[in-house]
């Protein structure tokens, strides 16, 4: 890096994606477990759908991780 220039916009947006793929994984894990909450109360299934809400909200944060990577690295390919 030259002196006196900060990072460039694309290793600025790599890190923005970084941050917020981490901040995502908790939120989907946290909205899978209240929706479990909802149907625990709903369907009076207790514990299922908490457990249930957790794993869908794990399995959908990490499929979104992967593909917020994915894109990172495609992009880190194509810088000359």
């Amino acid at each position: 890096m030259e002196k006196g220039k900060g990072a460039s916009p694309m290793r600025r947006l790599d890190w923005a994606v970084a941050a917020t793929s981490g901040t995502f994984m908790v939120g989907a894990v946290v909205a899978g477990l209240l929706i479990g909450v909802w149907l625990d109360k709903r369907f009076g299934i207790d514990p299922i759908g908490k457990a249930i809400g957790v794993i869908l909200g794990g399995v959908a944060g990490t499929v979104e991780l992967v593909r917020m990577l994915l894109q990172v690295s495609r992009r880190e390919r194509k810088r000359p």
